[in-house]
């Protein structure tokens, strides 16, 4: 299938990275980020002051015994960082720059599929794949109707698939065919139309499919829409990424967790000359990646991009999903009656302000943490219309989830996003209302009433 994305946006932001960079920091700390994960419950298995590998486990899932998280540095644990009501959030680990791999045995051709799972939960890979609906960590007891991977970046400010997939074109086909042998349907591979990647577009044993067109054309919850969409709460479909491929291959043909990642340093709050990407590891200290590259003016730093991204401390770690850091400026005065004002500098998706008339800046637009207004009552449902290529009402079902009708959301298209799909219209929201908060409870909710809450 060709999908061509009409309806969405691509924000003009200005600060993007163009070019590559060497990581030379001496890193001293990573974590492994457990953020994502907040509606599990976990079982720690390692100790303060404990040495680990690469690859080993350091927490289990509680609901699902022998699902493991793996440690991505070798060194001794530093601390234990908590939230409200004493929830993990990140596992510190003082690297000490041995890169010990905490080793598991290759497995040969002709495995079984059991054998194949087991591998996957001791290895820590199954917090790369998400299932739908609900969007929770996989379940290895049910096995995907589908399974997909997109191979398209849309977010502002992230590297590309093909930057993350370089250097790892044998691991990413293993871990396609691996993923074949854990569906009874197809795997689904959804790239962009103009990408030459080898590693995608000469990908074998996948249904291959092109995208174009705006964000959100990279979100995974477009594609199932499109090829082949959620029909209700025992419907199950797995979804990665191009990093999540990449780790399956590499733990089950090689025994090795993976951690290599690009990461991004951008936006306007980072020096022009240092917004880069960087061949970098996963849970990296924010502070490493920021260092010496800030200009100095009050300023917030985000884990993520910019519409769905976290935001952090220069003392935090990048969450576990996370391939950049970004950086606006913040902004801590309001300006006199700037709803009178013609607004010719300031961004306007709604063509609110005169700059919505007129040809937008080839450098980007200005932005920064100044939402100008509070939370108030939706005004026009139409205006949501406009990001959204699903035919999802994105008023409707905001305002069931509030009612708790759930039976009404599942109508108006519950079990097809995740929260993450409403980062723009919350981006446009004339009424700053904070709709990525409200689906992910709305799914959480409706979870736990249909016995899918683990």
């Amino acid at each position: 299938m060709d999908i061509v994305v009409k309806k969405g946006l691509d924000v003009p932001l200005k600060g993007k990275a163009f070019d590559f960079a060497p990581f030379t920091k001496n890193i001293k700390q990573c974590a492994l980020n457990l953020e994502p994960f907040d509606d599990l419950r976990f079982k720690l298995l390692v100790k303060e002051g404990q040495s680990v590998s690469i690859g080993e486990p350091l927490v289990e899932n509680k609901s699902i015994a022998g699902q493991f998280f793996a440690s991505p540095a070798s060194g001794a644990i530093a601390e234990f960082r908590r939230g409200a009501k004493r929830r993990l959030i990140d596992v510190v680990i003082n690297v000490d720059g041995q890169k010990k791999l905490y080793k598991h045995d290759p497995m040969q051709t002709g495995a079984s599929k059991e054998q194949i799972l087991e591998r996957l939960m001791q290895g820590g890979i199954f917090p790369y794949i998400r299932m739908r609906p609900f969007n929770k960590i996989a379940d290895p007891k049910r096995l995907p109707r589908d399974i997909f991977v997109s191979a398209v970046e849309s977010l502002p400010y992230q590297p590309t698939a093909e930057m993350q997939v370089e250097g790892f074109e044998k691991e990413f086909q293993h871990g396609l065919d691996v993923l074949n042998l854990l569906t009874e349907g197809s795997v689904h591979l959804v790239v962009h139309k103009e990408s030459a990647c080898a590693a995608f577009t000469e990908a074998g044993g996948v249904c291959k499919h092109t995208v174009s067109g705006p964000h959100p054309c990279g979100s995974s919850s477009l594609h199932i829409h499109k090829i082949a969409p959620v029909t209700s709460t025992q419907d199950v479909i797995w979804s990665l990424s191009v990093t999540g491929v990449i780790a399956v291959g590499k733990m089950v043909g090689q025994g090795l967790y993976h951690i290599d990642r690009v990461v991004g340093v951008a936006g306007e709050g980072v020096q022009p000359d240092k917004r880069n990407f960087f061949k970098a590891r996963a849970g990296l200290c924010v502070a490493d990646l920021v260092s010496d590259k800030l200009e100095e003016q009050p300023l917030r730093l985000i884990s993520g991009d910019p519409l769905t991204g976290q935001k952090v401390s220069a003392e935090d770690f990048l969450g576990f999903d996370h391939t950049s850091c970004s950086v606006l400026l913040e902004n801590q005065k309001r300006q006199l009656l700037h709803f009178f004002r013609l607004g010719r500098k300031k961004y306007s998706a709604t063509r609110a302000y005169l700059s919505g008339h007129l040809p937008a800046p080839k450098e980007g637009a200005h932005f920064t943490t100044n939402q100008h207004g509070e939370e108030r009552a939706f005004i026009d449902g139409k205006v949501y219309d406009k990001v959204m290529p699903m035919r999802i009402p994105t008023m409707h079902l905001i305002k069931a989830i509030l009612a708790e009708d759930f039976e009404l959301a599942e109508e108006l298209g519950l079990l097809e996003v995740i929260p993450e799909d409403f980062a723009l219209a919350s981006f446009i929201c004339p009424s700053k209302i904070e709709m990525i908060d409200i689906v992910k409870r709305g799914l959480h909710h409706y979870a736990v009433e249909t016995g899918h809450h683990t």
